[in-house]
């Protein structure tokens, strides 16, 4: 059974794999907000490191690593 925060994850992965690469911060950012995604996302959207991303599991891979902290 999925909970919230699975829906949450394959949504934000649904929305990063709509992004063409290399794509920068700002653009991965407004592309969530474009698409609504919860508040807690957007946050952590809003703490990435300030760089291009090469792909999806890069975005992700930075918001697992503990460097998005407020």
């Amino acid at each position: 059974m999925e909970t919230a925060e699975d829906d949450k994850e394959t949504e934000l992965r649904q929305v990063l794999a709509e992004l063409s690469y290399p794509a920068d911060k700002v653009r991965i950012v407004v592309c969530a907000e474009v698409h609504d995604l919860g508040t807690d996302v957007r946050r952590r959207l809003h703490h990435l490191p300030h760089r291009r991303y090469c792909s999806p599991s890069e975005v992700l891979d930075a918001l697992s690593s503990g460097t998005t902290r407020s």
